[in-house]
């Protein structure tokens, strides 16, 4: 009979366990979708100013994303209410260095890294 409740309590606890593991990919999935959306609005925001910037500036004039944009937009988007900054920093340098954000580009999640 011990044997029996045991395996059950097992089981219980390695479905818990798989639970955690999913909302936990869903919560990444979701700060990865606000991080794409957050970048996008600063290029977009960015591409605003074009038709108004003299051709020879235009290289040289630079959007802006930061940890706090991600986390707005996480807020917004998703209603993820505590985001932690440490998170949502190295989520943003990820996506920045997929999406090629220094190129146009400046971020302060290079700030507090080590």
């Amino acid at each position: 009979m011990r044997t029996l409740m045991h395996f059950y309590r097992r089981r219980s606890e390695r479905r818990q366990a798989a639970a955690l593991a999913r909302l936990s990919a869903h919560f990444d999935a979701q700060l990865l979708t606000a991080t794409d959306i957050a970048i996008t609005a600063a290029r977009r925001e960015l591409m605003a100013t074009w038709p108004t910037t003299p051709l020879a500036d235009r290289l040289t004039v630079r959007g802006s994303v930061t940890v706090a944009d991600v986390q707005e937009t996480a807020w917004e988007h998703f209603g993820l209410a505590a985001v932690p900054p440490d998170r949502a920093a190295t989520t943003l340098r990820a996506r920045y260095e997929v999406r090629t954000g220094a190129m146009d580009l400046d971020t302060d999640a290079y700030d507090d890294q080590e």
